[in-house]
């Protein structure tokens, strides 16, 4: 299994509650419709003994294989939520940054 991972390394331009609820209401419903989806999380730092977190936030997508992240990759849904992604990053002083994982599971 694959995770697409995006990072925000930074902070908001404009309140964190407007910018979690454009993600929450815009623009994560765009990203839940890539086709082969199998799991997407959104999460967001919280603080650790009184200090900012480096990261804000984290996005995670996760796909079988290769071939179905490359199928999402090229899709008519993917490219509305990149056009939205530029939109958010207007909103947001810092870097993105984006990460491939092959993900192995480890019980406990």
């Amino acid at each position: 299994m694959l995770a697409f991972c995006a990072y925000y390394e930074g902070i908001p331009k404009c309140s964190e509650a407007e910018f979690d609820t454009y993600i929450m209401e815009i623009h994560m419903p765009l990203v839940a419709k890539y086709p082969n989806l199998q799991q997407l999380r959104f999460l967001k730092a919280q603080p650790r003994i009184g200090e900012a977190p480096d990261f804000y936030l984290s996005f995670e997508l996760f796909f079988n294989n290769w071939e179905e992240f490359e199928v999402a990759k090229n899709s008519s849904e993917r490219a509305l939520a990149v056009e939205d992604a530029l939109k958010l990053a207007a909103m947001f002083e810092g870097t993105i940054h984006h990460v491939v994982y092959e993900k192995h599971e480890i019980s406990v």
